[in-house]
């Protein structure tokens, strides 16, 4: 019987099995990196930039929600919504999503969702409180 200890192994959680001494994952999840900023204060007009970083990522997606109307702001790379305020920034290859709010107003504080398409759906919470 081999017992492991997989909560130190880096990228926990993930599905695996042992095979004599070795394990071959079968299956790596995506999981955030919560050592970001999630309450974001910003002044009128100033450019605010809510930073999600999401690890192991593989074939999944990241979206960007305005919670208070379920509005889908990003999917990937991709903007959808017609406010040209609203961007995603992803540099090539890297795990940061950072949704970038130009020339935010009052109206636009509130809770937007990082949502990975996992299932069940992965999403972290960011406040954004324009001053």
């Amino acid at each position: 019987l081999l017992v492991l200890d997989i909560s130190s192994i880096k990228g926990f959680p993930f599905v695996g099995s042992a095979t004599g001494n070795s394990v071959t994952n079968s299956s790596i999840f995506p999981y955030f990196d919560y050592n970001v900023q999630r309450n974001v204060t910003t002044a009128v007009g100033q450019s605010a930039f809510l930073h999600c970083r999401v690890e192991q990522l593989g074939d999944k997606a990241v979206s960007w929600i305005r919670k208070r109307d379920l509005h889908i702001l990003t999917a990937g790379v991709l903007t959808y919504t017609s406010d040209q305020r609203f961007q995603v920034i992803r540099p090539e290859k890297s795990e940061n999503w950072t949704l970038l709010i130009k020339f935010p107003q009052q109206r636009d504080s509130g809770i937007y969702e990082c949502q990975v398409n996992t299932e069940p759906k992965m999403s972290l919470a960011f406040w954004l409180n324009v001053v």
